[in-house]
């Protein structure tokens, strides 16, 4: 999902668009079961599994905003604002025009609206603000070019912490189980805010570090662990399933997801074969394509009775799965056909 570089065949980047394409399809297996208000009241302990599965996966979009931003930081990229536009924006145009009409749209008046003030198919989000993040990035990346401009430019980090990430988390939270806590939000008039998924590409240069893997793991388990307890106790203050905590931009998933990164980013995978590591850059150079399409696949898996609706527990993970292996043959094989290679 990355744009393509030369340099940024590194394993422990593959890994990371992996496991985060893969995280992606598990939240949009899982949602219909995370949003059935009849199963969190009837069969608690599945609806509970559901959102381990939400829980677990909510690195996924921010992982692929920091992997951009290392890519960024760390490459001489030759790349213009206008070939990420192509690169990124054409595939949305085109993916954009395939499930409109999929699903059943017909005029072009109102796909070319969806296009600029929605999006044809709920999964699209997220590649206008990845397109906006990518096109920013160079500048970001000139504030905190050298380690004194970092220095001198640390306040603004914070302030965009606290007022783009900490403040709304906490105003939200204190609605939810008070109310009247609305005012609060005036705490905007500083300006100090921007939106949360652009402060991945500012918190970068002070977040990335090398840790210990071990210990790395054992830490995101636990922010995971302490996030999915929050929005199950938010939920049932509620009475309805609801996901504030898991959006990608709160508190929580914030600093897990650079956590996750920077363990995988410290691991050393020299001990993977080598029909492994070409397995593994083969399937993280689909991701973006897999990305694209894998909405459409379930689709017609569904309309055609060959996805899984039997258990609220299993489904998801079996439809990941099925999704994701023929979402990745379909990507791999339209990359032989050189015109589709541009748009997934």
């Amino acid at each position: 999902m990355v744009i393509a570089l030369s340099s940024n065949k590194i394993i422990n980047i593959e890994i990371l668009r992996v496991l985060a394409i893969v995280s992606v399809i598990l939240i949009h297996m899982s949602m219909g079961h995370f949003y059935d208000l009849n199963l969190m009241n009837q069969n608690f302990p599945a609806w509970v599994v559901n959102n381990i599965y939400y829980a677990l996966s909510r690195f996924c979009v921010p992982v692929f905003f920091i992997i951009a931003a290392f890519i960024s930081y760390n490459n001489k990229s030759i790349s213009t604002w206008k070939d990420k536009i192509i690169r990124i924006g054409l595939p949305y145009v085109v993916w954009s025009g395939v499930y409109y009409y999929y699903q059943g749209g017909s005029s072009i008046i109102e796909l070319i609206n969806k296009i600029f003030t929605s999006n044809p198919s709920f999964h699209l989000w997220f590649l206008p603000p990845f397109l906006g993040f990518v096109i920013l990035l160079p500048a970001i990346k000139k504030i905190f070019n050298t380690y004194d401009d970092r220095k001198q430019f640390k306040h603004v980090f914070v302030l965009l912490i606290i007022f783009s990430i900490l403040t709304p988390a906490v105003i939200v939270l204190l609605n939810y189980f008070y109310g009247g806590y609305d005012f609060l939000y005036g705490l905007g008039n500083f300006g100090f805010t921007l939106p949360g998924l652009l402060i991945f590409a500012f918190a970068f240069p002070f977040m990335h570090k090398k840790i210990n893997p071990a210990i790395g793991l054992c830490a995101y388990i636990l922010l995971v662990t302490a996030n999915l307890l929050l929005n199950i106790s938010v939920s049932e203050k509620l009475t309805t399933p609801n996901e504030y905590f898991y959006s990608y931009a709160t508190p929580l998933v914030f600093i897990s997801s650079f956590v996750l990164f920077n363990s995988i980013m410290s691991i050393n995978f020299a001990f993977l074969p080598g029909w492994a590591a070409g397995l593994i850059y083969k399937l993280g150079n689909c991701s973006f394509g897999v990305y694209l399409v894998h909405w459409l696949v379930y689709g017609l898996l569904d309309r055609y009775g060959f996805a899984f609706h039997g258990s609220a527990i299993f489904d998801p993970i079996i439809n990941t799965c099925i999704v994701f292996i023929i979402s990745f043959l379909l990507i791999n094989l339209a990359r032989y056909i050189k015109p589709l290679r541009y748009v997934c």
